[in-house]
């Protein structure tokens, strides 16, 4: 297992090239072969002098122009980009610094960014603004899989043609980003000034006062030995459920082993197995939800689990039903949605699903799909300019918002303990891409594993069959789209 330590510049560099991209395969051969993986930060006394970074980029006049980004509001993650205004929140407050240092470095002003309406009807907009070519937006913040749909219709410009994007930074994702785009033109863009990328990220919490009221072993130390396991997560849930008024029925006041988001939680599991629906190598692109026998088995066995009477409270996504309020041992969230919990009265701790078997080196983390990624428009009136402002966006965002994110919101804020801040770490190092959860979401993840887990119907082979031609076309639209 990997060992994380404190958080530094370092661990942002080997945050952002911590998604992995192999092959089809079990959990423990894709790990061994997983040469992408981030890098460690060795414990070390002596001081270590980093060289300073920049976004290279001179001051420019631009003269007041007023730059223009589309995006739309969600209650789900962190969708805008320019904050015009201070709220005394650390986190705000730090995006609103960036926003006001861009204005003043390049002389522009930011408009609002707010589109009224959800993330396809901001797609909808930006594709009529550019069908009819208009110069109205200078920047976007797309739905992930909308946008992937556009590449190479026109729509964006190549980032690899970008006068001042440098995509070699460190503040740039150059693993997914490699992985999204499906040929060496750069179209969607995702790095430190998308906080929507770790907003969706899905972690596992437990109740501390639960835990020691059962008796259990402590889940933070079952998660550094190496030991956090399937088994053991059920036969501690397991222990927890309790028909508290003995009525025989599940109901609002008994107690429940886990709380999940329906249309997530196998997913969860997948991930924390280490086993993607797509695996990409280079331009070929292969579909592993038959070629490998662990993915059924898998989620043939969560299948079973999450559906025993009492074990699980399947609430709505972003939802919290029975744990806040101490009626579930384990419940999962996004890092967005553990916010909401701020005020919950007992302690909880943050940890990772857990490994499928104790044989499995690494733990895995899943990031759903629904985050906004950044494109500019054909149309752009000064593309020079949205270069420069993407890129110096991303470069503060990396030296000032993402630790206001991180050690701030999540660390401080919600974290309640010092393991739990470890455990930020150690998550963080453990995202777990898969193109079928995100990009190909309306394929695979919705049609079958939500499908099927929500109907709690066995039978995953013929509803894969089923699905086989669909994903099979999409997944050559997307590759002719890219050639």
């Amino acid at each position: 297992m990997k060992k994380t330590t404190k958080l530094t510049a370092l661990f942002f560099a080997a945050l952002l090239a911590s998604y992995s991209v192999s092959s089809c395969g079990s959990a423990e051969k894709t790990d061994k072969n997983d040469t992408t993986d981030a890098v460690s930060v060795p414990e070390t006394t002596a001081a270590v002098t980093e060289p300073a970074l920049s976004d290279d980029l001179p001051e420019m006049d631009f003269g007041g122009y007023e730059f223009q980004i589309l995006s739309s509001q969600t209650t789900s993650q962190h969708a805008i980009t320019a904050i015009n205004e201070q709220t005394g929140d650390v986190l705000n407050d730090a995006m609103y610094n960036r926003t006001r240092a861009v204005e003043e470095k390049y002389n522009i002003v930011f408009l609002d960014d707010y589109l009224p309406g959800d993330a396809w009807v901001a797609n909808d907009v930006f594709a009529n603004s550019v069908k009819a070519g208009d110069s109205a937006y200078d920047l976007a913040m797309l739905l992930e899989r909308g946008a992937f749909s556009m590449t190479h219709e026109g729509y964006f410009l190549d980032f690899s043609t970008v006068e001042n994007v440098n995509l070699s930074k460190p503040y740039w994702n150059q693993n997914i980003n490699e992985t999204i785009n499906l040929s060496d033109a750069v179209y969607m863009t995702y790095g430190s000034a998308q906080l929507c990328l770790y907003d969706l990220t899905f972690v596992l919490l437990f109740n501390q006062k639960m835990i020691g009221d059962l008796g259990l072993e402590n889940p933070f130390d079952l998660v550094l030995d190496g030991t956090w396991t399937f088994d053991k997560m059920y036969e501690m849930g397991k222990a927890a459920v309790k028909d508290v008024d003995g009525d025989g029925k599940w109901g609002e006041r008994d107690i429940y082993a886990l709380e999940g988001a329906n249309n997530s939680l196998s997913m969860s599991y997948l991930a924390s197995a280490r086993q993607r629906t797509i695996e990409k190598n280079g331009s070929d692109i292969e579909i592993c939800l038959l070629t490998n026998p662990l993915i059924e088995e898998i989620f043939t066995r969560i299948m079973d689990i999450c559906h025993e009477p009492g074990y699980c409270y399947q609430k709505p996504l972003h939802q919290d039903t029975y744990f806040h309020v101490g009626q579930a041992l384990f419940a999962d969230h996004t890092f967005y949605s553990i916010i909401g919990l701020r005020d919950m009265e007992d302690d909880f701790g943050i940890i990772p699903f857990p490994k499928y078997t104790q044989d499995q080196e690494d733990y895995g983390v899943f990031l759903s799909a629904g985050t906004r990624t950044m494109v500019v428009p054909t149309t752009a009136a000064k593309p020079e300019l949205s270069g420069a402002v993407l890129e110096t966006l991303h470069y503060l965002s990396y030296e000032d918002v993402m630790p206001a994110y991180y050690e701030v919101t999540l660390k401080e804020k919600v974290s309640r303990d010092s393991v739990s801040s470890q455990m930020l770490d150690l998550i963080m190092d453990s995202i777990y891409y898969d193109l079928g959860m995100t990009m190909f979401n309306d394929y695979i993840k919705d049609p079958i594993f939500t499908t099927l887990f929500n109907a709690n119907r066995d039978a995953y082979v013929s509803t894969v069959n089923k699905r086989m031609k669909a994903i099979e076309s999409a997944i050559a639209d997307a590759q002719s789209r890219n050639q």
